[in-house]
């Protein structure tokens, strides 16, 4: 018998230890649950910090039909589902499984706003992760699945309850993605008008321009990632947060040779991503370069824009510690602001 975490619990898990960092790989088995079910009583005296695990109540996933925990320790969650599938279930320690990204986006996703949800999803799809603490911040680490493994994953997962709200949100989740406000920006940008977005054609983060060579004798290099990218017509939006763009020479240079290859570009500073007027200036340089579906309504883009910072942990302060435990520093890069 296991200890089997899932949801928010499993969530603190991959922010606070991620798999990839670890090397830990997903079990290449089904877990059957009728078997495996969790042990309240051990459960509740589990000591899991040492995998990163300090909240309570834990949170634990329970076949239909067997004995349910809502006390302070233990918070169970039923499911109509008979085994998980292999690939889906990490073992970080023996005897404890923990559901991995596409299991933990499924069972959070109807539980949460499609905005939020569908910035969990870019999230676990990015090169970024927040802390597992509630602060601003975020670090770096490779992506933990994507669009096309989360699809996948759904269509092992059929009878799951909540897969039409985890669906309704990938379909808006933009992968690749190098920080929260990159996140923030990408999203407000793209969102269909009816939810208080822009309304333009879905971009690509982080998209690769390879340089002609005169182009990358202007930068040094031969390739180029604009931040937020419509391919189709070439035009980009780049986030200058103050620890990415600290080179001013090199920006310029790199506008200079995105220019040379037929691009358009637009810089965005953390202040005019604070501010919903200041960003406005953003959507007037995208109208008439991008399609656009529809304008919205100015109430409820100021409700997305809001909406979008808080799911991001806009301004929240870096007041605690960011890990349970100190990881290998050579595997973990820190940024102090989103």
């Amino acid at each position: 018998m296991s200890v089997i975490i899932c949801g928010p619990t499993a969530l603190e898990w991959l922010r606070a230890v991620p798999p990839n960092v670890w090397d830990i790989q997903p079990l290449d088995r089904e877990v059957d649950l009728e078997r495996e079910h969790t042990d309240f009583r051990e459960a509740a005296r589990l000591d899991l910090a040492r995998v990163g695990v300090e909240r309570r109540p834990l949170h634990v996933l329970v076949p239909k039909g067997h004995r349910r925990s809502e006390s302070a320790l233990v918070h169970s969650h039923e499911t109509s589902l008979a085994t998980l599938p292999a690939g889906l279930v990490f073992e970080p320690s023996p005897g404890i499984l923990v559901c991995g990204p596409e299991l933990t986006f499924c069972q959070l996703a109807r539980k949460q706003s499609l905005v939020g949800a569908t910035v969990l999803g870019c999230e676990l799809t990015a090169r970024y992760s927040h802390f597992s603490k509630l602060v601003s911040g975020y670090y770096e680490r490779p992506a933990l699945t994507s669009p096309k493994r989360l699809r996948e994953a759904m269509d092992e997962l059929r009878g799951l309850y909540g897969l039409a709200a985890a669906r309704r949100a990938l379909a808006l989740v933009l992968e690749g993605s190098r920080s929260p406000m990159e996140t923030a920006l990408a999203c407000e940008l793209s969102f269909p008008v009816a939810m208080g977005g822009c309304g333009f054609d879905r971009p690509q983060l982080n998209y690769e321009v390879k340089l002609d060579d005169v182009a990358a004798r202007i930068l040094g290099q031969r390739h180029c990632y604009p931040d937020i990218a419509w391919t189709d017509q070439q035009v980009g939006v780049e986030y200058d947060s103050d620890e990415w763009h600290t080179d001013k020479d090199h920006d310029r240079r790199r506008a200079e040779a995105l220019s040379h290859t037929g691009w358009s570009t637009y810089t965005v500073d953390l202040d005019q991503i604070h501010k919903p007027s200041e960003l406005a200036k953003t959507v007037d340089f995208l109208d008439g370069l991008l399609p656009r579906h529809g304008t919205p309504d100015h109430a409820q883009q100021l409700e997305l824009h809001e909406r979008l910072l808080k799911a991001t942990r806009f301004g929240l302060g870096l007041e605690a510690a960011l890990f349970p435990f100190a990881p290998p520093a050579s595997r973990v890069k820190i940024h102090c602001h989103s």
